[in-house]
């Protein structure tokens, strides 16, 4: 009786936390593709100084992650997602309030810091939240519930935001503060008592250990070189060198990298919950390999709209076809990027294997970029789509390898 009672209130937690998200994602759907230009065109700083900002705030982040990783271990898990919300929130608002960049840098700072603690901590809550067999669409839901917001929320800001009233970039990080501040509530007033606010009891000295004991675990650096993998050849592709591929040689306009934005966020809040119920019985490195295989065909996709014959609206169709193939990989992997990491992590280390997956993300943004503007830059800016196509195939290969490493019960997880 005690258990069940456990298990309902892990529930009802769970549901409060979608709750928060989608709160939560609402204000950063307002702000998300604007801080570089918030930074440039409102508050003066030079391009470059901008690009400063953003790595320096990238390093600041990722040493967070890692000291949140033993943070969440020992006060819990609950605990560290209202502090990271606290410190996203007062970020923001600093943000929403700076009079120049000097002051946003170091707002974005606070906003890269409290994100860094969140992310992590709020995919380990998922895993004492709810139950095993329940987890793959806990996780797809609670992502698909995250693109929802900020799809909505993007949207409203395209109705909101000019670079001609610097006031409403001031209004929707306001915004953005207010709604991250509403989530750091709801997890102090709903949360408290539920399962993984607060850290579990003390273990004995033999089965605690830090990231040396995390690091031990083949399995688990197996899966953060196809996470990192899918952060360098993915993600960090997605979020600007491929609008600079449309725009340049792929010669679109900026409205088709905004309606393929808009697809790709559509792909995944209409085809998540599908998608995971369909696979849920599937291996978890076939996930990941399917992931793989799908973001190389968008990336080929997008290859053959910036082919010379096809420009115009044809092409143009082609590129927002493109994201919206990316998005249907992100739902193969949402249950697997949050859950892989909690089925192999023991209870007393969560926090810390959640930290170290999640520092895959900015480790990826560090290394992808570069690589994108150097191949971008040459002579042949189809090359940037043949290498990052090549690595996903690779990606693919050394997932499938994975396979055979993953313990039998993380391999064929409970359905």
């Amino acid at each position: 009786m005690l258990e069940q009672a456990e298990v309902d209130l892990g529930r009802r937690a769970f549901r409060l936390t979608l709750a928060g998200t989608l709160v939560s994602a609402l204000g950063q759907g307002l702000t998300l593709p604007y801080l570089f230009v918030y930074l440039h065109d409102v508050l003066g700083a030079p391009l470059p100084v901008a690009g400063v900002v953003l790595a320096v705030a990238s390093v600041v982040g990722l040493g967070a992650t890692t000291l949140g990783g033993p943070l969440g271990d020992r006060a819990g898990l609950g605990r560290l997602a209202w502090i990271g919300l606290l410190v996203q929130a007062a970020g923001t608002a600093v943000l929403a309030a700076a009079p120049g960049a000097g002051v946003a840098s170091a707002g974005v700072a606070l906003n890269f810091i409290g994100n860094a603690l969140v992310w992590p901590a709020l995919n380990g809550l998922v895993a004492v939240q709810i139950p095993a067999e329940g987890r793959s669409r806990a996780y797809a839901l609670r992502f698909g519930m995250l693109n929802a917001g900020i799809g909505v929320g993007g949207l409203l800001s395209g109705w909101i935001v000019s670079v001609r009233e610097p006031a409403s970039f001031h209004l929707v990080y306001g915004v953005d503060a207010a709604t991250t501040a509403v989530f750091a509530v709801l997890i102090l007033a709903g949360l408290r008592g539920s399962p993984g606010y607060r850290s579990a009891p003390r273990r004995a000295v033999a089965e605690r250990g830090g990231y040396a004991v995390v690091l031990r675990d083949r399995a688990f650096v197996g899966y953060l070189a196809v996470a990192l993998a899918f952060g360098v050849f993915g993600y960090a592709q997605l979020n600007g060198p491929w609008a600079s591929f449309v725009t340049g040689a792929g010669g679109s306009t900026t409205q088709v990298v905004g309606f393929a934005f808009a697809a790709n966020t559509a792909a995944i809040v209409v085809l998540q919950l599908g998608v995971e119920r369909w696979t849920r019985p599937w291996r978890r490195s076939r996930m990941l390999v399917a992931t793989a295989v799908i973001w190389g065909i968008a990336w080929v996709i997008s290859a053959v709209a910036a082919l010379p014959v096809l420009h115009g609206p044809v092409a143009a169709v082609a590129f927002v076809v493109s994201l919206a193939v990316f998005g249907l990989g992100e739902t193969f992997y949402s249950p697997i990027g949050g859950g892989m990491p909690n089925a192999l992590a023991p209870e007393h280390l969560r926090a810390r294997y959640n930290a170290l997956a999640a520092s895959t993300w900015p480790l990826g943004g560090f290394i992808g970029p570069p690589l994108a503007g150097v191949l971008l830059g040459g002579s042949m800016p189809l090359s940037w789509v043949a290498v990052i196509a090549v690595g996903m195939a690779v990606t693919a290969v050394v997932a499938a390898v994975l396979g055979a490493r993953l313990p039998s019960a993380v391999e064929r997880p409970a359905v």
